[in-house]
């Protein structure tokens, strides 16, 4: 049987065969009003630690919740490499865009970052998560990627987590390419500048550390979230062919 034309939902309650789960809130009014799965439907649920399931309505209790049975394992949990976004604000819908296509790109974990031409402080954090679980649904994976609070820049840089900071920097020399980093390591982290770009103090205080490694993304100058979607691309392509 194929599953992939089936409805996707995140849980994140435990799973097992045989368990009976409870769905309320925004996911019933998502599985009965937006998808309109009535009695008997199967639908695939998942999480972070148990994998994806396909699961049967059992019932729709007026407008409170929905019991669902949990049938058969689909698939295990993939572990993935960590991949780090480090986004300063933008725009809260276009900041929406670049967590969207980060998430379909495989980034584990996103930083909203402060910098001198930030125009917005802070991000509706309740409304992020629930576009990276959205998100997370839609490009198949397991685990939505963890949103950091929002940090300086000059905190980010000395994050001793991270082995290496990709900065796509517009006012790089084009024929600095991602391509030609000599090794990638495992814990990287794809640094995205304002709109407007970095002042010149933040780019020395940037390109001052050793683990940065600033590259053209090409001849034209993208919009943040463009960038966001280039720049992750190129990162998983390389890793994908090493």
């Amino acid at each position: 049987m194929k599953f992939s034309h089936l409805t996707r939902l995140y849980t994140s309650q435990s799973i097992c065969k045989n368990q009976t789960l409870k769905i309320e809130n925004e996911d019933f009014h998502y599985l009965k009003s937006v998808m309109r799965l009535k009695k008997s439907d199967i639908f695939r649920v998942f999480n972070a630690i148990d994998g994806e399931f396909a699961a049967k309505v059992e019932e729709f209790v007026g407008k409170s919740h929905v019991t669902v049975r949990i049938e058969s394992q689909i698939r295990a949990v993939t572990v993935e490499k960590e991949l780090i976004l480090a986004l300063c604000l933008i725009k809260p819908d276009r900041m929406t865009e670049a967590i969207k296509s980060a998430t379909a790109l495989g980034v584990t974990k996103i930083i909203p970052l402060l910098s001198e031409r930030t125009q917005y402080k802070t991000i509706n954090k309740g409304k992020m998560e629930r576009c990276i679980i959205s998100a997370t649904e839609q490009s198949e994976r397991f685990k939505p990627a963890e949103l950091a609070q929002e940090m300086q820049l000059s905190e980010f840089c000395k994050l001793p987590e991270i082995e290496q900071v990709i900065f796509a920097c517009e006012s790089e020399i084009k024929t600095n390419r991602i391509i030609d980093i000599p090794k990638l390591k495992r814990t990287i982290a794809v640094l995205i500048g304002p709109e407007g770009g970095f002042s010149e103090n933040e780019m020395r205080h940037i390109k001052s550390y050793d683990h940065v490694y600033p590259i053209s993304l090409g001849n034209t100058v993208l919009r943040t979230e463009t960038a966001v979607t280039a720049a992750l691309a190129c990162v998983q392509m390389m890793r994908n062919n090493a």
